[in-house]
């Protein structure tokens, strides 16, 4: 057949037959060429642009796949269409160009006998179709029902609500990430008088999120994951303070089937930062219980037992809670990444 298309490489019938000879031998270069030759004679067909796409996204060249797929949406075949428009909709929910972040963490902490919560959302719109940069909008308050008036420690919660932009940049599907924001704080307690206070708040953060799952050829089963998070960040409005987090936890599932999920974990956190403020720099103990359910994507119920330690450090600020602590918590976490968009071209 290749000899065929030597000696008249406008032969439409033997290029198109040695498509489908380039896709049997799994010949994916072969394949694409022999594709574009038949377009460059206005004689390709809508199965061949959509195996095109096929081809070039899982080369991830995720831009060319998507012109690919568009192209044989557009030769109205109703079946390829189908096909094809699943494809770009798989696609942007791998590289989303508009996505909406909403992120809540409503807690009650029994030893302060304080709720507290935080939560945020943030537009963001993606550099390019497959680009690791994002720039992002974004709103976040944090709150507690403690704080009630006056310059207060900020050992019970920041209670402020900052309106910002940033970029972030993380390559798909990275562990790694780096943030860098710039936010208008509104403050609720600036003073000690209890006024209110607009102050500028800039913040670089580095994080680093993965989780791991035993396989079933384990000794563990597939029951027991390893959640590795932390992050070091620079905050200028908490006194040009460097903080770093790091917090493991250990999971079993003990549900597999149906919907609800019972999840036992041991989680231990670490906080260090550089100003040396004594709430900044704990070691934490938490064993804890969560919940969640497959139908309500996002959510689940935790509660813990928190066994702390104060590190110690050599700033003056006096620390009036000695050298350890407990705490019961309770907390309601929701978080999801809404694709807006998806399909569009």
């Amino acid at each position: 057949m290749r000899c065929a298309i030597r000696a008249n490489p406008h032969d439409v019938i033997a290029l198109r037959q040695e498509v489908y000879f380039d896709l049997n031998a799994k010949d994916d270069a072969g394949a694409a060429e022999d594709i574009e030759a038949l377009r460059a004679m206005g004689a390709s067909a809508p199965q061949f642009e959509a195996q095109e796409g096929y081809i070039l996204a899982s080369e991830k060249k995720y831009d060319a796949a998507r012109l690919a797929f568009g192209r044989a949406i557009a030769a109205g075949d109703p079946a390829i269409t189908a096909q094809s428009m699943k494809a770009i909709y798989v696609l942007d929910g791998e590289f989303p160009r508009h996505t909406l972040s909403i992120y809540t963490d409503a807690q009650y902490l029994n030893r302060f006998s304080d709720g507290v919560v935080d939560t945020s959302a943030r537009y963001y719109e993606r550099l390019g179709s497959s680009s690791p940069f994002q720039v992002y909008a974004g709103e976040r308050l944090l709150r507690d029902t403690a704080s009630t008036g006056g310059t207060l420690p900020q050992i019970f919660s920041d209670n402020a609500l900052l309106s910002g932009i940033g970029v972030q940049f993380q390559p798909h599907a990275a562990p790694y990430f780096l943030t860098a924001e710039a936010n208008a704080a509104y403050v609720f307690y600036g003073s000690k008088h209890g006024t209110a206070a607009i102050v500028p708040d800039t913040r670089v953060v580095a994080g680093y999120y993965k989780l791991w799952r035993a396989g079933r050829d384990s000794t563990l089963g597939d029951r027991f994951s390893f959640e590795a998070n932390g992050s070091f960040g620079f905050y200028s409005r908490y006194q040009h303070d460097g903080i770093a987090y790091l917090q493991p936890r250990e999971i079993i599932d003990l549900t597999h089937e149906g919907s609800l999920r019972l999840r036992p974990f041991l989680q231990q956190s670490v906080a260090l930062d550089s100003n040396q403020q004594f709430y900044n720099n704990i070691f934490e103990l938490i064993p804890g219980f969560e919940v969640s359910n497959t139908n309500f994507h996002g959510v689940s119920l935790r509660v813990e037992y928190v066994r702390g330690f104060y590190l110690p450090v050599n700033n003056a600020s006096v620390n009036p809670y000695g050298s350890s602590y407990s705490d019961f918590r309770f907390r309601l976490l929701f978080q999801r990444n809404i694709p807006l968009g998806l399909g569009a071209r």
